[in-house]
């Protein structure tokens, strides 16, 4: 593999882990507003979640369905968080990425609440909270600023060049060869006490 499709995995990858984290985030400011506001915090994810169990699936209790409004957005900013990182390409961290990101964020309630959600299930453009979930789009995107980090811990180590090698070699074979010539030590008898033999035959 070339050295461009290395740098794309490696953006994927530092794209899917700050989109990951934006969405935690953003779940995660769904849920304390709701209770700040004295709701039960699975409101959000339950009205997401009647996109796949209709009506019934919206309550105020975490219930089996509530798992599929948790994961839709865990899954769909995720993989935004990878197309992000894409566009971005290599760029060092800063308010520029940061002001990029919280964009994007905003771009993407607007086509994903706006547009998609409204079109497959009404109920979310109805009773969504609208100034939650863009507040929870901006900590998205400004999450998604943090791609260049993740993507300069995954850059693999700079390979050894062949003269830094050759002299690691050269000095390995140097101190072997001090080793062998340097011979082993002779031994030397121990020397004899004066006096003990007298002793021994008195």
């Amino acid at each position: 593999m070339g050295p461009t499709g290395q740098r794309d995995i490696r953006l994927a990858l530092a794209g899917l882990q700050a989109g990951c984290l934006g969405s935690i985030l953003m779940i995660g400011w769904w849920l304390a507003a709701e209770m700040l506001q004295r709701y039960s915090p699975w409101m959000v994810p339950n009205l997401l979640a009647t996109s796949f169990y209709g009506e019934r699936a919206y309550g105020s209790g975490f219930a089996s369905s509530t798992w599929s409004g948790l994961a839709l957005p865990l899954a769909v900013y995720s993989g935004a968080g990878i197309l992000f990182a894409l566009l971005g390409r290599e760029r060092k961290s800063g308010a520029v990425v940061v002001l990029a990101g919280a964009v994007f964020g905003v771009l993407l309630d607007w086509f994903f609440f706006g547009l998609v959600l409204r079109r497959m299930n009404p109920m979310v453009h109805i009773y969504s909270p609208d100034r939650l979930i863009l507040a929870s789009h901006l900590i998205y995107g400004i999450a998604l600023g943090s791609y260049p980090g993740f993507a300069s811990g995954l850059v693999p180590p700079p390979e050894p060049q062949p003269s830094e090698l050759n002299q690691e070699v050269g000095g390995g074979i140097a101190q072997s060869s001090d080793e062998s010539s340097a011979g082993p030590v002779p031994f030397q008898e121990a020397t004899p006490v004066p006096g003990t033999s007298a002793d021994q035959d008195a």
